[in-house]
């Protein structure tokens, strides 16, 4: 099923497919289900991809599988897709059969046009869906509600009904009740919008970079209201909003509908909603941007960057990534990167050679290749195939960053595992 909103969607295929298996006298043994995981591609859709490891097996306990109708198999964008998956299993000896439909998958002529005909029809009705619901977010933005998400710092979430009465005030991980109704985003208490013009005013008025900003509130205690300490990301973010000066963006990115490609939309398909009176002064809003724009250290040469650089080492003794970033009087580490294309060919020309980085494991020791081999090992023979989301999952096992570092590609540390 596509959303956790189908709560019945699964219990009633599974009773379906107990009905035809009972019919035909075969005996279900085990069930593979994707909840709240859609069948526009394979990724995400782990109880799928499972199943095609199992069928290859040798020593598999199953002959046939069972599938509600062709939709429940994937509605593919590519109908040649699902085709594929299917004869991986039929060409591996397991039968895929359809219970709901009113053909039989034996492979003759009416079947295999019916059946092609079906996935096209699957991955078109996903795609007129798409259109829709698009449709439906952008008239909705029009009239500023918002589509989901969390605010900025220095708003709430405010349910209104139909005519734009406001309702209840949404909390952290609250979801309005009625469909029927709509959120809107709304200031919040004064407290916060003080803090948020003082944000700004520190960044453009006194020259504070993001990171410098974000070690001034967490020294002066200020709350973030998620409760972790201020980060210059979110500061960054916050200074680009233009929530602060009263309008609401919508569609600014591309999110890759139907799986497609993301980026970035032309302005002039952008949503922009004037919804509230500005918290922050539009002169001083623009000005912050301009600054954003053209980059602070943009004047400063590179032997600038590189002399200040060496004034940390010098004062603090190590370099590291966190050192920088809390750093006052010099740019965050971004700023290196993209002046100098990394931080290793950074430290290269100042002449400094970091200390080699050593993993630890969950004991405090320290990762081995045969322990993170061993838990890869363990893993395939435990579930027929090896994921990040896998890794990630393990208890036994560092994150797959970690095992990315010390093998560099995945393929290579199953080879290496025997896998």
């Amino acid at each position: 099923m596509s959303t956790e909103n189908q709560r019945y969607s699964i219990d009633n295929q599974k009773t379906a497919i107990a009905a035809y298996a009972r019919d035909h006298d075969l005996t279900v043994v085990r069930t593979y289900a994707d909840s709240g995981k859609s069948g526009l591609t394979l990724t995400g859709r782990l109880a799928l991809q499972r199943l095609l490891s199992d069928v290859l097996r040798p020593d598999r306990d199953f002959e046939v599988i069972l599938v509600l109708d062709v939709s429940r198999w994937g509605r593919f964008q590519d109908p040649d897709q699902a085709a594929h998956y299917e004869y991986l299993c039929r060409a591996a000896g397991a039968q895929l059969c359809y219970c709901a439909e009113v053909f039989d998958n034996d492979g003759g002529l009416v079947s295999n046009v019916v059946k092609h005909i079906k996935r096209v029809m699957a991955a078109e009705y996903s795609r007129e869906l798409s259109q829709k619901v698009l449709r439906a977010k952008l008239r909705q933005a029009h009239l500023g509600f918002r589509q989901g998400g969390s605010v900025s710092y220095g708003f709430r979430r405010m349910v209104v009904d139909g005519f734009g009465t406001p309702r209840v005030q949404l909390k952290a991980g609250q979801r309005k009740a009625s469909q029927c109704d709509h959120v809107v985003a709304v200031p919040g208490p004064p407290e916060e919008r003080a803090i948020v013009r003082r944000i700004f005013r520190l960044y453009v008025e006194e020259q504070a970079s993001c990171c410098n900003v974000a070690r001034r509130l967490n020294e002066a205690g200020v709350p973030t209201g998620t409760g972790r300490p201020w980060h210059h990301k979110r500061i960054a973010g916050m200074i680009r909003n233009e929530l602060y000066i009263g309008y609401q963006i919508y569609n600014r990115r591309r999110h890759g509908g139907l799986r497609g490609a993301r980026g970035v939309n032309p302005v002039t398909e952008q949503i922009r909603t004037k919804i509230c009176k500005p918290i922050v002064p539009i002169g001083l809003f623009r000005e912050a941007n301009r600054l954003t724009l053209e980059g602070r250290w943009v004047k400063h040469s590179d032997a600038e960057l590189l002399r200040r650089l060496r004034n940390l080492l010098e004062k603090a003794g190590r370099l590291s990534n966190e050192l920088i970033d809390t750093s006052p009087d010099i740019p965050c580490a971004t700023t290196y990167v993209t002046r100098f294309g990394s931080l290793r060919q950074v430290y290269t020309l100042i002449g400094y050679a970091p200390p080699p980085y050593r993993w630890r494991d969950n004991l405090g020791g320290y990762w081995t290749d045969a322990v993170i081999l061993a838990g890869v090992r363990r893993l395939y023979e435990t579930h027929g195939y090896v994921t990040q989301a896998l890794v990630n999952r393990d208890p036994d096992l560092p994150g797959f960053t970690t095992v990315f570092r010390r093998f560099r590609t995945l393929r290579r540390c199953l080879e290496l595992a025997g896998c």
